[in-house]
Formats: structure tokens, sequence, C-alpha cells
């Protein structure tokens, strides 16, 4: 009976350590990472951290922001991985997905969502400003004062046109006058003389 006892309770001790040994590395794993938008820098950050995996194994890491996987230089890793994005677009929404392959085959898989803590700036248009271009004026020729506008003479009564001024001979009145009247004076004394003789 004691030997049944104790044989069965070898058996058990042995299937404890057996799954014990199998979940050790699986419990040793520890991976760690964040994701957060930074409202003070305006950047959206995420940082992974793995810790405790097989040295002696190729053990890789993935980290895709969308679609898009975010770059790393060495994807394959051994006991341990760091990597940190500082830069990432702070105005739109991301959803991060953190992909660990172990060799050991306890694989890790999360997501964060991580919403946009700025305002995305509005897009600069450029307005182009059309200047009309007024004609050029034009400033009506003036006559030179040595210039005589033609004179207007308004038409005689009864439709007949008017005669046109003597043309100027450059004689001035004034000495025919005085011709005339020396001719006058003359003739005048020339008579009173002719009469005194007579007498």
């Amino acid at each position: 009976m004691a030997r049944r006892v104790l044989g069965a309770f070898a058996v058990t001790a042995t299937a404890a350590l057996a799954t014990l040994a199998l979940s050790t590395p699986a419990s040793a794993h520890t991976p760690r990472w964040t994701a957060s938008c930074d409202e003070g820098a305006k950047v959206t950050k995420v940082s992974v951290n793995l810790t405790q995996y097989n040295k002696k194994a190729k053990n890789t890491v993935t980290v895709l922001d969308g679609q898009t996987k975010l770059p790393i230089e060495k994807p394959e890793f051994q006991e341990s991985f760091s990597k940190e994005w500082n830069n990432l677009d702070a105005s739109v929404k991301h959803v991060f997905k953190l992909v660990v392959t172990a060799s050991d085959g306890y694989n890790y898989e999360d997501t964060k969502t991580v919403e946009p803590c700025v305002k995305k700036a509005p897009p600069t248009t450029t307005t182009t400003t059309t200047t009309a271009t007024k004609p050029a004026t034009t400033t009506p020729e003036v006559p030179s004062s040595s210039e005589v506008p033609p004179s207007t003479t308004p038409a005689a009564p009864g439709g007949s046109a008017p005669e046109p001024p003597l043309a100027a001979t450059g004689a001035s009145p004034m000495w025919l006058l005085l011709s005339g009247l020396g001719l006058v004076g003359a003739g005048a004394g020339t008579l009173l003389f002719l009469r005194r003789r007579s007498a």
C-alpha cells in the first residue's frame, strides 16, 4: 500500500516538474511596450522593450503603424530588444501592433490605439492678385500762343455772307488823315493868296 502511494506521489511530482519546466520560458519572457501622444512635443511616441528571451536562438520583432512597418535595423534579436520611435505625426490617429515571434514558440501580439493630440495645420493657399491696367490717358493738344484760332464771324442778316475784311497794307490810318489835312490846308492857303493878288 505504501509503495503505491509513493509511486503515485512520484508520478505526480514528475508531471509537475515537467509542466514547470515547459512553462518557465514563457513566463520568463517580458514584452513591454508603450504608445502615447506627446502634446507638448507635438509627436507620437512608441517604445518597445523585450527581455529574458532565449539568447541561443533567433527571435524576431515587428511593429506596425496601421499597415506600415516601422523601421527596425535588426528585427532579429536573441536575449533582448529595445527600440523607440519618437517623431511620428501627432495630428492623426495611430493603431500600433506589436508582433514578437519567439524561438520557443511562445509568441506575443498586442495592439494599442493612440488618438491625435494636436490639430492638423490647415493647408496654405496662395492668392493671386490681378491688377487691372488702366489705359493711358492722352491730353488734348493746346494751340500755342503764336497760332491764331480761326475767327467765327456770324452770318449777316438775310443769309448773305459777310464781306471779307480789308487786307492789311501796313500803312497807318493816322498818316493818311494828316496828309489829307495838309492838302486841304495847302489848297486854302493858295486860294487866299490868289484873292489878295487879284485885289
